[in-house]
């Protein structure tokens, strides 16, 4: 009877001591589990956590080892830091609830911590990875940011090096709510898209003149990049060329034709750019070389470096002209002068009759006037200033002659 109540205690007291073990070692388990989780977060929210937690049991912890429990634990009497060898005293049961740090605690706990963003917000992060499917930005929530390639730039980019900067802050919006990971995804394309059309609208306020970057050509012309955005440029509004592949890459300038924000539309004109840009250096009186591209009824008109002026066929000899296509077929090079110029809208008025040397040169020998055209130029405009100084000198004797003569009437009707 002696012996079997020997094995009873020595049963009972293995059981408990085994029971104690798996309890300390789930402990352990669930302590050392959060440690992870804590051990992977900035210092401060270790300092807050290593406050709330009272060890359970003596488990071995680089980190934290010197908290001990000051309550039995089941039946388990805890034993203090000396005293490794000794059996541990086998106290009643008692159940605690939440007998120490818990997973709702933490999470509580780190939610004090973390930024709370919204959706249809910006945020500044820190790019951290860059990986095939986007790039991972710490912005200080529980899980880091998502930008996908799609939402990196306004153009699509195959290398994210290029544009992002490993440790590098940048602003971005974000585009989604948390997913089941807690994940949010951000864009920087959105920021760009807005900051572009903002710096559109301040060119085109000014009608400024810009430099656009050919992207790709077509039949009707190219795509050209401003400020990030796509624009057309159309093939009639490019100067002394067609669209061709080997202008891709190449910059051109330009200023706007249409600009439709609703519809995220821009048309551009280089023909615009280059007239604006010769239109300042054209003064009236001043002798250009030009080309004649079309015939009319009313006279030729002439390209002269993209800026197109009319020579009227009135203008074109003091003699009359009874053929123009004959006169200056289309292609002829020729010389002429400026007699007036409307440069808010581009347009020149041309003559060779003030270039001729006698009435009628320009039919019989033009070549002789284009030989001369600077020089009969001058001599022109001197005539012209010679015949205004006279034409001023006679209208103030008109108006001395009209004085005096009311002087005169003035003194007679006084005598």
């Amino acid at each position: 009877m002696m012996r079997r109540v020997a094995i009873t205690v020595a049963t009972v007291a293995a059981l408990l001591e085994g029971g104690a073990a798996m309890r300390a070692g789930a402990a352990a388990r669930r302590q050392a589990s959060a440690f992870r989780m804590v051990a992977a977060l900035d210092r401060p929210i270790v300092q807050t956590v290593e406050s709330l937690i009272e060890m359970p049991n003596k488990v071995p912890n680089r980190m934290f080892n010197k908290a001990k429990l000051k309550m039995p634990l089941n039946g388990i009497e805890p034993v203090g830091e000396g005293d490794a060898d000794k059996d541990p005293e086998i106290l009643p049961v008692r159940e605690y609830e939440e007998p120490f740090f818990s997973y709702s605690d933490f999470s509580s706990q780190i939610g004090g911590f973390t930024k709370r963003v919204t959706k249809g917000s910006n945020c500044t992060g820190r790019v951290i990875l860059l990986q095939p499917s986007g790039a991972l930005v710490d912005i200080g929530t529980k899980s880091n940011a998502l930008v996908p390639n799609s939402e990196a730039s306004l153009t699509q980019v195959d290398d994210l090096s290029t544009i992002f900067e490993l440790g590098k802050s940048y602003t971005f919006e974000v585009i989604t709510s948390e997913d089941e990971n807690g994940q949010l995804q951000l864009s920087r394309k959105r920021l760009m898209y807005a900051e572009a059309w903002n710096k559109i609208d301040a060119l085109l306020a000014e009608d400024a003149q810009f430099e656009t970057v050919v992207n790709s050509v077509n039949r009707g012309g190219a795509v050209v990049i401003i400020e990030g955005l796509r624009a057309f440029l159309p093939g009639s509004h490019l100067v002394g060329r067609t669209a061709s592949e080997d202008m891709v890459g190449q910059k051109i300038p330009c200023k706007f034709l249409d600009v439709d924000k609703e519809n995220s539309r821009i048309v551009v004109s280089n023909r615009r750019a280059v007239v604006d840009k010769e239109m300042k250096d054209i003064e009236i009186g001043q002798v250009v070389d030009g080309v004649v591209t079309a015939i009319k009824p009313y006279g030729a008109f002439v390209s002269m470096n993209g800026v197109a002026g009319l020579l009227h066929i009135s203008q074109i000899s003091s003699d009359r002209v009874t053929s123009l296509e004959k006169t200056l077929p289309i292609g002829t090079k020729l010389k002429c002068m400026v007699v007036s110029q409307d440069a808010s809208k581009g347009r020149l008025a041309l003559s060779t009759k003030t270039l001729e040397a006698t009435p009628g040169e320009m039919l019989r020998d033009p070549e002789a006037v284009f030989n001369n055209a600077e020089q009969n130029a001058a001599n022109y405009l001197q005539r012209v200033e010679a015949e205004r100084k006279a034409r001023e000198a006679a209208a103030q004797e008109v108006i001395l002659g009209l004085e005096s003569a009311l002087s005169g009437t003035s003194a007679t009707d006084n005598a």
